[in-house]
C-alpha cells in the first residue's frame, strides 16, 4: 500500500481521532487541522481537534463555536492521532506532544524537509506548497464530496503557506488546485481580505515599532518586537506574525530575520530567503526547521542573547 492508503485505512478503521496542529498556528496547520477534522466527522468519525495556542485574530474567521479544544478541555484514549505541518513533535506543545505519543497509534501529515518522521505512519512531502494540498489529496482518497466548509480552510491553507501565491513554492499544481476551491464556490477576495485588510488600528503602530528598528547587517535585515509592545498595543501576538512579510522585502539582502519576544526568555525567530541561503540550515543549528526560504527556531534566552546569537550563526551559513 502507499503512505495515503496506509493512514486511510488506520483512520477508517479509527473511531476516536485526535487531529493536532503546531504552537503558534498559522493558515495552513489550521486550514489543515480543520479540513480534515471536518471530514472525518462526515464519516461518523468522534474528532477532537486540539491546538495548545491562542489562533491569531485574522484566521478566527474559518471556525466554527466551540470547534477547537484547549489545553483544558481536551480529551483522551484515542485510537489515533494525527499531526498536521508539524515540522518536529516538539511543535505540538508541551500538552499536545504528551497527547500524540500517548495515543496508540501515531499519523505524521506535513511538507518541511527537516521533518525527522516521528510517527508511526510519516507521510511528509517537502516538494508540497502547504500541508493542505495533501489533506485535499487525502479527503479525496477517502471518497468526501467536498464542499464551503472544507473548501475555505484548504484554500487558506494555501494560500497562506504561498505568501498568496508569490513565494517559489507555488507551482502549477497549486494553481490548479485553487481553481478547483474556487470552482466549489470559495471567494479569493473574502479570503483575501479576512487575512491581509482587516486590521485594527493597533496592528500599524506595532509595524510602525518594527520599521522604526530595521537593521542591516551585510546581506541581512532584521527587526524585533517585544511581547509588552503587543500587549499594550492589545493585539494578539498573531499580529506579530506578518512581520517578516514586510522585512523580505527589502532590497538587496540575503536574509530577512524578525525576533518576536512570545513570553519572558523565550524568543521565536522567524526567518526568510532572498537569494540562495538556506534559512533552514540555519534553523536546525537551534533545533528549528522549515523550508529553503522559509524557517523558524526558537531561543529560551533574553532577546538581546537571541539576536546576537543567530546574528553570529547567520554569517556562518553559506
Amino acid at each position: 500500500m502507499t503512505i495515503i492508503e496506509e493512514i486511510k485505512y488506520l483512520l477508517l478503521k479509527s473511531n476516536r481521532i485526535l487531529l493536532l496542529c503546531h504552537i503558534t498556528p498559522d493558515g495552513d496547520c489550521l486550514g489543515s487541522l480543520l479540513a480534515l477534522g471536518r471530514s472525518l466527522k462526515k464519516l461518523g468519525k468522534e474528532v477532537f481537534m486540539y491546538c495548545e495556542d491562542e489562533i491569531p485574530s485574522f484566521l478566527e474567521f474559518m471556525l466554527e463555536t466551540g470547534e477547537l479544544q484547549s489545553n483544558q478541555a481536551v480529551a483522551t484514549n484515542f485510537d489515533v492521532a494525527v499531526a498536521l505541518d508539524s515540522g518536529d513533535s516538539k511543535r505540538l506543545g508541551e500538552l499536545g506532544l504528551e497527547l500524540y505519543r500517548g495515543t496508540k497509534k501515531k499519523i505524521n501529515i506535513d511538507h518541511h524537509a527537516s521533518n525527522p518522521g516521528y510517527g508511526d505512519l510519516n507521510w511528509v512531502e517537502p516538494n508540497k506548497a502547504a500541508t493542505g494540498e495533501m489533506v485535499l489529496q487525502l479527503i479525496d482518497s477517502l471518497g468526501i464530496q467536498l464542499d464551503l466548509s472544507l473548501g475555505v480552510p484548504l484554500y487558506t491553507a494555501i494560500f497562506t503557506d504561498t505568501g498568496g501565491f508569490r513565494h517559489s513554492n507555488t507551482t502549477s499544481e497549486t494553481l490548479k488546485i485553487a481553481a478547483r476551491l474556487v470552482e466549489l464556490g470559495v471567494e479569493p477576495a473574502v479570503i483575501s481580505r479576512e487575512i491581509y485588510e482587516k486590521k485594527p488600528f493597533n496592528y500599524f503602530k506595532l509595524l510602525s515599532k518594527a520599521f522604526s528598528r530595521f537593521t542591516i547587517d551585510g546581506k541581512i535585515c532584521y527587526t524585533w518586537v517585544k511581547l509588552k509592545e503587543i500587549e499594550e498595543l492589545g493585539l494578539d501576538y498573531g499580529a506579530a506574525e506578518e512581520l517578516t512579510t514586510f522585512t523580505k522585502m527589502m532590497k538587496d539582502i540575503d536574509v530577512a530575520i524578525v525576533f518576536k519576544e512570545k513570553e519572558e526568555n523565550y524568543i521565536k525567530v522567524s526567518l526568510r530567503s532572498q537569494s540562495d541561503y538556506n534559512v533552514a540550515e540555519l534553523a536546525e543549528k537551534f533545533g528549528g526547521g522549515g523550508h529553503e526560504k522559509a524557517a523558524g527556531l526558537i531561543i529560551k534566552d533574553s532577546l538581546e542573547e537571541a539576536i546576537k546569537q543567530v546574528l553570529n550563526a547567520a554569517k556562518e551559513v553559506q
